[in-house]
């Protein structure tokens, strides 16, 4: 059998993709049109959230989106996030915003270990081992239940593997997939807190990107400006091409449509190139010399064939005639069988007829016996 395909490698630093490095944002980005776009997404996040709260028993929390379209669809795909390190934190911070850490099978070690006066960590939710993973959130149910409990998911980088097979794809299509970190990191406070409060960028082969940058409830439109322009540069250098291959950059809420920050130039890529004067003249002139020539070939071919067509008209007019012959024979025919195969009167004297021949043929037979 072949070997199993594996999602994730063995060492997870070399599972991400290449990236280039950061550049700067262009000329053509401006920066005031970028805080428009924030303030009035921000303005129309209030009014569509107090609507909600008059109609709805607890709204939905929604959050601002980095949204990035490109010009061709990338060849690199891998199932590791790559973080993105923000100045503000785009969720709100714990317990607000609940954390589950996914751990190798001792659980209660790793339970002592976070509460452990060394680290004294609080804003860890949950911690579930992988004896926990394979046996009471094996079932669907059980798996759907945790990933809607909890907003962020930490993993053991040793067990980062194994994740695929145990969580399912429905943890990878809502982005809920796990974080990995270094749990043998001696500041494990700063390891987790940093993966808490960055965003991350998940790598696909499609043409748009978003990618979590704040929460209007817990951020300010500052803090949100800041975070995108810290966020697009590093954005832009996980993407193949870089710059040449962004299309349009805009923010939106989980709700509304896009506000456009950015928009590139298409170079001409839809412009027609107009053919030059002289090489235009030399190809109708030559196009007029190929038909005179085309015609005169013409005329000398309908010559030649004109005697022949009349041999042919001839032929013709014999076989139309021996055609019209048989067919008229043929009609003839079709109606004398007609006549005596009807219905009536022609149908009882043929019966008749029959009948009278064997009585006749029936009487002779007896005179002969006698």
């Amino acid at each position: 059998m072949p070997p199993p395909i594996k999602l994730f490698s063995s060492n997870p630093s070399s599972s991400k993709p290449k990236k280039s490095p950061i550049q700067p944002l262009p000329s053509a980005f401006s920066e005031a049109q970028a805080s428009k776009a924030v303030e009035a997404l921000l303005k129309h996040h209030k009014k569509v959230q107090a609507e909600k709260e008059e109609s709805e028993l607890i709204p939905r929390e929604e959050h601002v989106f980095l949204v990035v379209n490109t010009k061709r669809g990338s060849t690199r795909k891998s199932m590791m996030p790559v973080r993105i390190q923000l100045p503000n934190p785009p969720l709100p911070p714990p317990p607000a915003t609940s954390v589950c850490l996914i751990s190798k099978t001792p659980q209660r070690e790793y339970k002592d270990l976070l509460a452990s006066p060394a680290h004294n960590i609080k804003f860890i939710s949950r911690v579930v081992g992988l004896e926990k993973l394979k046996g009471k959130f094996k079932p669907y149910e059980a798996r759907r239940e945790l990933m809607r409990d909890h907003e962020i998911f930490l993993c053991d980088e040793r067990v980062l593997p194994l994740m695929p097979g145990l969580l399912g794809k429905m943890f990878f299509d809502s982005k809920k997939q796990p974080i990995p970190v270094n749990m043998n990191r001696k500041d494990l406070k700063a390891e987790l807190g940093r993966a808490i409060s960055s965003t991350y960028f998940h790598p696909s082969t499609g043409t748009s990107y978003s990618i979590r940058i704040s929460t209007p409830s817990s951020s300010t439109s500052s803090q949100t400006l800041s975070n995108l322009l810290s966020a697009i540069p590093q954005v832009i250098a996980n993407i193949q091409d870089g710059w040449d291959n962004v299309l349009s950059i805009g923010i939106k809420t989980s709700s509304s449509v896009m506000l456009p920050v950015y928009s590139a130039k298409l170079n001409g890529r839809f412009d027609v190139a107009p053919k030059p004067a002289a090489t235009a003249e030399k190809k109708d002139v030559e196009m007029a010399g190929e038909e005179d020539a085309e015609v005169a070939e013409e005329e000398e071919d309908e010559e030649e064939d004109e005697p022949k067509k009349v041999e042919k008209k001839g032929v013709k007019s014999v076989g139309a005639k021996a055609s019209t012959k048989s067919a008229v024979v043929d009609d003839k025919k079709t109606k004398k069988k007609s006549s005596t195969i009807g219905s009536g009167s022609a149908g009882k004297r043929a019966k008749d007829v029959a009948v009278g021949k064997a009585t006749a043929a029936a009487g002779t037979k007896k005179t002969k016996s006698k």
